[in-house]
Protein backbone atom coordinates (compact mmCIF):
# COMPACT_ATOMS: atom_id res chain seq x y z
CA UNK A 1 0.00 0.00 0.00
CA UNK A 2 2.81 2.12 0.91
CA UNK A 3 4.69 1.74 -2.56
CA UNK A 4 1.18 2.82 -4.49
CA UNK A 5 0.96 5.44 -2.77
CA UNK A 6 4.41 6.76 -3.07
CA UNK A 7 4.32 5.43 -7.07
CA UNK A 8 1.16 7.73 -7.73
CA UNK A 9 2.78 10.99 -5.27
CA UNK A 10 6.19 10.56 -7.92
CA UNK A 11 3.82 10.51 -11.05
CA UNK A 12 1.82 13.54 -9.47
CA UNK A 13 5.07 15.18 -9.46
CA UNK A 14 6.51 14.38 -12.42
CA UNK A 15 3.65 15.40 -14.32
CA UNK A 16 3.21 18.91 -12.67
CA UNK A 17 7.01 20.05 -12.82
CA UNK A 18 8.36 18.33 -15.55
CA UNK A 19 5.96 18.81 -18.28
CA UNK A 20 4.03 22.54 -17.48
CA UNK A 21 4.17 22.94 -21.75
CA UNK A 22 1.91 20.40 -22.15
CA UNK A 23 -0.91 22.59 -20.55
CA UNK A 24 -0.55 24.98 -23.17
CA UNK A 25 -2.70 25.69 -25.82
CA UNK A 26 0.36 27.31 -27.98
CA UNK A 27 4.12 27.98 -28.03
CA UNK A 28 4.94 31.86 -26.48
CA UNK A 29 8.70 33.53 -27.64
CA UNK A 30 9.63 36.61 -26.26
CA UNK A 31 11.81 39.62 -28.56
CA UNK A 32 13.31 42.18 -26.17
CA UNK A 33 14.47 45.97 -27.10
CA UNK A 34 18.42 46.17 -26.82
CA UNK A 35 19.28 48.76 -24.54
CA UNK A 36 20.07 51.72 -26.00
CA UNK A 37 17.88 50.93 -29.20
CA UNK A 38 16.41 54.33 -29.23
CA UNK A 39 19.71 55.88 -30.46
CA UNK A 40 21.25 54.59 -34.02
CA UNK A 41 23.81 51.99 -33.45
CA UNK A 42 22.02 48.95 -32.54
CA UNK A 43 21.67 47.75 -36.00
CA UNK A 44 25.45 47.64 -36.76
CA UNK A 45 25.17 44.85 -33.66
CA UNK A 46 25.25 40.99 -33.64
CA UNK A 47 22.55 40.99 -32.15
CA UNK A 48 20.35 43.92 -33.20
CA UNK A 49 17.83 45.98 -32.11
CA UNK A 50 15.37 43.29 -31.32
CA UNK A 51 17.11 40.50 -29.19
CA UNK A 52 16.81 37.97 -31.37
CA UNK A 53 16.30 39.99 -34.59
CA UNK A 54 14.76 36.96 -36.80
CA UNK A 55 12.66 34.74 -34.93
CA UNK A 56 11.22 31.23 -36.69
CA UNK A 57 8.18 29.77 -35.52
CA UNK A 58 7.66 26.28 -36.24
CA UNK A 59 4.30 26.99 -36.04
CA UNK A 60 1.64 29.36 -36.58
CA UNK A 61 -0.01 29.14 -33.31
CA UNK A 62 3.02 30.92 -31.63
CA UNK A 63 2.47 34.40 -29.27
CA UNK A 64 5.17 36.63 -29.76
CA UNK A 65 5.64 38.89 -27.02
CA UNK A 66 7.91 42.22 -27.67
CA UNK A 67 9.41 43.55 -24.05
CA UNK A 68 10.48 46.88 -23.96
CA UNK A 69 13.57 47.00 -21.69
CA UNK A 70 14.76 50.30 -23.26
CA UNK A 71 14.48 53.68 -21.64
CA UNK A 72 12.49 54.91 -24.38
CA UNK A 73 8.81 53.91 -26.38
CA UNK A 74 9.09 51.85 -29.26
CA UNK A 75 6.55 50.12 -31.17
CA UNK A 76 6.45 46.84 -32.86
CA UNK A 77 4.68 47.30 -36.43
CA UNK A 78 5.17 44.95 -39.39
CA UNK A 79 5.69 45.67 -42.95
CA UNK A 80 8.96 47.56 -43.95
CA UNK A 81 11.11 50.76 -42.34
CA UNK A 82 10.74 52.34 -45.82
CA UNK A 83 7.09 52.52 -45.52
CA UNK A 84 6.56 54.15 -42.77
CA UNK A 85 3.36 52.92 -41.33
CA UNK A 86 1.61 49.10 -40.89
CA UNK A 87 0.30 47.86 -43.47
CA UNK A 88 -0.20 44.07 -45.31
CA UNK A 89 3.12 41.88 -45.43
CA UNK A 90 4.02 40.65 -48.73
CA UNK A 91 2.04 37.48 -48.58
CA UNK A 92 -0.93 39.48 -48.44
CA UNK A 93 -1.85 39.02 -44.75
CA UNK A 94 -2.52 41.90 -42.20
CA UNK A 95 -0.22 43.29 -40.09
CA UNK A 96 -0.45 44.38 -36.92
CA UNK A 97 0.95 47.97 -34.87
CA UNK A 98 1.36 47.80 -31.21
CA UNK A 99 1.54 51.40 -31.01
CA UNK A 100 3.68 52.60 -28.10
CA UNK A 101 4.91 50.45 -26.06
CA UNK A 102 5.75 52.04 -22.69
CA UNK A 103 9.21 51.58 -21.02
CA UNK A 104 9.15 48.42 -18.66
CA UNK A 105 5.75 47.31 -20.61
CA UNK A 106 4.90 44.70 -23.19
CA UNK A 107 2.79 43.73 -26.37
CA UNK A 108 1.82 39.95 -27.62
CA UNK A 109 0.53 39.20 -30.84
CA UNK A 110 -0.52 35.75 -31.62
CA UNK A 111 0.61 34.47 -35.16
CA UNK A 112 -2.32 32.15 -35.31
CA UNK A 113 -3.90 32.04 -38.74
CA UNK A 114 -1.04 33.67 -40.60
CA UNK A 115 0.17 31.14 -43.29
CA UNK A 116 3.47 29.93 -43.84
CA UNK A 117 5.83 33.18 -44.63
CA UNK A 118 8.77 36.20 -44.29
CA UNK A 119 6.60 39.10 -42.19
CA UNK A 120 9.18 41.76 -41.25
CA UNK A 121 8.90 44.57 -38.49
CA UNK A 122 10.48 47.43 -37.40
CA UNK A 123 9.35 50.23 -34.86
CA UNK A 124 7.49 53.65 -36.22
CA UNK A 125 9.61 56.04 -33.80
CA UNK A 126 12.94 54.38 -34.54
CA UNK A 127 13.33 53.21 -38.36
CA UNK A 128 16.31 51.62 -38.05
CA UNK A 129 15.15 48.63 -35.67
CA UNK A 130 14.06 45.93 -37.53
CA UNK A 131 13.18 42.82 -37.39
CA UNK A 132 11.74 39.35 -39.24
CA UNK A 133 9.32 36.77 -38.11
CA UNK A 134 9.71 33.56 -40.58
CA UNK A 135 6.67 31.42 -39.83
CA UNK A 136 8.13 27.54 -41.53
CA UNK A 137 5.90 25.49 -43.81
CA UNK A 138 4.67 24.67 -46.90
CA UNK A 139 8.21 24.93 -48.18
CA UNK A 140 9.39 28.44 -46.35
CA UNK A 141 12.15 27.69 -43.89
CA UNK A 142 14.73 29.67 -42.48
CA UNK A 143 17.48 31.19 -44.18
CA UNK A 144 21.26 30.14 -42.92
CA UNK A 145 23.19 32.63 -41.37
CA UNK A 146 26.66 32.66 -41.63
CA UNK A 147 27.52 33.85 -37.75
CA UNK A 148 31.18 33.69 -38.44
Amino acid sequence: MRYLFFSLLVISAIGLFAVPQAFADHDEITIYNAPGSSTPGCEETADGCFIPSVVVLAKADTEVTWENNDTAAHTTTSGDSTDLGPGVTPNGHGGWDSSLIMAGSSFSHSFEGYPPGTYPYFCMVHPWMIGTIIIEGDGVTAPVVDTV
